[in-house]
């Protein structure tokens, strides 16, 4: 072969070549081509959505939708647009990114700190970002000189999330005053405080009992709130619904509208619960809701300091309070200041003759009086060395004769540390399932 024929074939393969290219391009004028090589990306059209292959050219116009394999993110919304010959917004690469699913718990809230940018509650998590905890309201332990969790760049935390326990019994400062005189209060100021609600037509729902918050999703009331006198055995948990940071009587929930409402899991009482309308043995219920009450200024838990020195009795002229919604005329939330009476000193007294083994009563220091609707509500004590407020009584009965109101001023209470040991373990499992949500 000479040089000239040699040259020529050079000649006309460059141009075969450069036609080649200007052909692809005419054709692929206006479109947009996806990445060729990200091992862990994948496409679809939309809203077709079909699979189409890595390094397909796609028509102007047309949006696809990413998605990255486990354990990989992508940093901005996975739409995309061809939009001339351009992704609106520009593709991004695959990124391995940690799980914010496992940042997340009832008794935590974090911030995620990454090139100095602060994001409360943020969901996706930077390799190298540093992840900072608090405990959310109702809750309390961490130090906060807690060491940040670290996101490696392997897309792995380098610790596990800390989490807080239940703060219980923790009232605001200008709580107290009402507390000691016995008023309405505002929202906030009990924040352990339920109302119990039976549905009796299928069409509404009735105010029955109070009762007191020990855990996100555990409440201890009264068990006879929960009896048929009927058929003498508990009613079916749908009858009934559970509210919380509930300022106002009625159901109709405008007017609390940032009040909490769950449904019933579970009922527990004691196999020697016995009903009588003037004596109600072991009256205390442990009840576990569907879903657990989030925790804020209006929610959170009471004290639970249950004696075990044997010394369980509660004698005269203990002072603490009661909380219900009364005989007030639109039905809010208000504070009873209640002296102790022992149990002996009860039962002298002619409406108290049979009074059960496990009973203390309850005198009214105030003008508020009980009603009913409030039985199941607890008698609360603050301790004079924690200063927190302890659950010392449920609200029992009250000879009510044919009054709405405890005319008299007295009522029974259940003591708290009469539980049995069956409902001793059922408490601490509802508990413990709780702690696991933290």
């Amino acid at each position: 072969m000479n040089h000239y024929n040699k040259y020529n074939i050079i000649y006309f393969g460059i141009w075969s070549i450069l036609i080649k290219s200007v052909w692809i391009v005419a054709q692929n004028e206006n479109k947009c081509q996806l990445p060729e090589n990200d091992l862990h990306l994948a496409a679809r059209l939309h809203p077709q959505n079909e699979t189409v292959p890595l390094g397909s050219w796609i028509n102007n116009f047309e949006t696809v939708h990413l998605e990255c394999s486990e354990d990989y993110r992508i940093p901005i919304n996975a739409t995309f647009t061809c939009q001339d010959g351009e992704w609106t917004p520009a593709l991004p690469t695959c990124a391995q990114y940690c799980d914010d699913q496992s940042l997340l718990g009832l008794s935590t809230f974090h911030v995620c700190i990454n090139n100095g940018i602060v994001v409360r509650q943020c969901q996706r998590i930077e390799p190298n970002a540093a992840v900072i905890f608090r405990c959310n309201p109702g809750y309390e332990g961490l130090d906060d000189n807690l060491q940040p969790m670290q996101c490696t760049s392997a897309g792995k935390f380098n610790a596990k999330r800390p989490t807080c326990n239940v703060e219980c019994g923790v009232l605001r400062p200008s709580t107290q005053s009402r507390l000691d005189s016995g008023a309405s209060t505002e929202q906030s100021e009990l924040p352990w405080q339920v109302a119990i609600y039976q549905k009796p037509d299928n069409i509404t729902y009735k105010l029955i009992c109070g009762g007191s918050v020990i855990s996100p999703s555990v409440i201890i009331t009264a068990a006879h709130c929960f009896w048929d006198i009927a058929t003498e055995q508990k009613m079916p948990i749908n009858f009934f619904q559970v509210a919380a940071g509930k300022y106002y009587r009625d159901y109709d929930m405008a007017k609390d509208p940032t009040a909490q409402i769950a449904d019933v899991a579970e009922v527990m009482f004691s196999s020697s619960f016995q009903y009588d309308e003037n004596n109600f043995h072991k009256d205390i219920a442990i009840v576990k809701l569907k879903t657990p009450f989030i925790f804020n200024e209006n929610i959170s838990a009471v004290c639970l300091n249950l004696r075990t020195d044997g010394n369980t009795y509660v004698p005269n002229d203990w002072i603490g309070s009661i909380v219900g919604y009364g005989d007030t005329e639109n039905g809010a939330l208000q504070s009873v200041p209640m002296r102790s009476i022992s149990y002996h000193s009860c039962q002298l007294s002619r409406k108290f003759v049979n009074l059960a083994g496990d009973k203390f009563c309850l005198q009214n220091e105030g003008e508020v009086n009980v009603c009913r609707g409030d039985s199941g509500g607890g008698f609360v004590m603050q301790n004079s060395v924690t200063k927190r407020y302890e659950l010392v009584g449920i609200i029992s009965f009250s000879p009510f004769l044919n009054h709405e109101c405890a005319s008299e001023g007295i009522v029974t209470a259940t003591n708290i540390n009469y539980m049995d040991r069956e409902m001793l373990q059922k408490l601490e499992q509802f508990k413990q399932e709780d702690e696991a949500l933290f």
